[in-house]
């Protein structure tokens, strides 16, 4: 009897042994990080939530966690680890797991781990790579929200990475979404989400979040003019020119408030209209290349449709015809200032030269049509 006693205990002691060296090792770990011997601390942390014995410790998991974030943190280090914010990210979620009622002691790691996130996001998005950031973002209001804070701006970022990334229309809408509902005070949210939405072929949604956005910012020129432009897409021109007409209430000077009115009036077949509003664009902002392009493309049209219309005639209709050749004309000598002042800004520009080519031609200006062909020529190696 005394003999199954003591093996009893032996046996006991053994456990109770093994336990308390690995309890000794995660002490030994959270000696080393604080001397900022980390991969020392590593290597001993690791090797404890390994071990069966403390492997179900939240103190483990929680020291685990805040070595790797320490890790994450120095480059020099960080780049003998494999992905070690990932760890830290595992470590804390691990240990909040484990015991929920202790995520407030972890406050301050949290906070620290949501940075790495959100830092190692803007790089990526810095070089392009829309996807890796969206996950780092995602992954860095995740952590926030473990912590009880709703970062906002986190949230955005993965919301414009996916709206920028192959594929993560869905995740965009989505996250956008759930920054407008919650009352964001910030217009590109909406402004976002609408383009999401048009992008994914949701007209209806587009204008809605649109309209309410116009309700709740309603001194933001940009909703003002992003909503126009939707609308301007989406074919509602009279919503369209409603909505700018508004605005140019507001901001009676804003070049391009007005080009967006004259597009939705060229839209609806209200040429005049149009002319007018182009033409005050240009007047406020002398250097307005698109409200220049715009106006010149209205002439252009009114004398593509001119002479087609004319060439329609009857041949008994000689004099309607030369009536309207001649207002043909006319439009297309209004278009020509236009294209030469686009030229002007844009001296390379073959397509713009091909088509003021074509006026010179039409209007017999057969000097600058001559010295226009040899610089397109030179320009695209013809003369060779």
């Amino acid at each position: 009897m005394k003999n199954k006693i003591l093996i009893s205990a032996l046996v006991f002691a053994g456990i109770l042994g093994s336990g308390m060296a690995q309890e000794k090792a995660v002490r030994k770990a959270k000696s080393q990080y604080e001397r900022q011997n980390l991969t020392e601390a590593a290597s001993l942390i690791d090797a404890a939530v390994q071990n069966p014995e403390t492997s179900g410790s939240f103190d483990a998991w929680w020291t685990r966690g805040k070595i790797y974030v320490a890790v994450a943190a120095n480059p020099l280090i960080a780049r003998n680890f494999t992905n070690p914010v990932d760890v830290a990210k595992e470590s804390l979620d691990k240990a909040a797991q484990l015991d929920p009622g202790k995520v407030l002691l972890m406050r301050q790691d949290l906070d620290r781990l949501a940075g790495l996130f959100y830092d190692q996001g803007a790089a990526a998005y810095g070089e392009g790579a829309y996807a890796e950031a969206l996950a780092d973002f995602e992954k860095s209001f995740q952590v926030s929200r473990m912590n009880s804070i709703y970062d906002t701006n986190a949230v955005f970022n993965a919301a414009l990475c996916a709206f920028n990334a192959e594929g993560s229309m869905e995740s965009a809408i989505k996250y956008f979404k759930e920054l407008v509902d919650m009352g964001w005070d910030n217009s590109a949210a909406d402004i976002y989400l609408a383009e999401a939405y048009l992008v994914s072929g949701l007209n209806a949604e587009a204008e809605a979040v649109m309209d309410k956005g116009l309700q709740r910012f309603p001194d933001d020129k940009n909703m003002y003019l992003s909503a126009s432009s939707v609308y301007i897409r989406t074919g509602d021109n009279e919503k369209a020119s409603n909505i700018l007409n508004a605005a140019l209430i507001k901001w009676a000077s804003d070049a391009t408030f007005q080009r967006y009115l004259g597009v939705s009036y060229k839209n609806s077949g209200q040429e005049a209209e149009a002319e007018a509003a182009f033409k005050k664009a240009i007047e406020l902002n002398p250097g307005y290349l698109d409200a220049y392009i715009d106006l010149g493309n209205l002439y252009l049209d009114r004398g593509n449709r001119l002479n087609e219309e004319a060439s329609n005639l009857p041949l008994e209709a000689q004099e309607e015809y030369d009536a309207m050749t001649k207002q043909a004309n006319e439009a297309f000598a209004l278009a020509m200032p236009l294209l030469e002042k686009i030229l002007e800004q844009d001296p390379d520009n073959v397509s713009v030269m091909q088509i003021l080519y074509d006026v010179y031609v039409r209007v017999r200006d057969m000097d600058k049509a001559s010295a226009l062909k040899a610089k397109m020529d030179e320009l695209t190696g013809a003369a060779e």
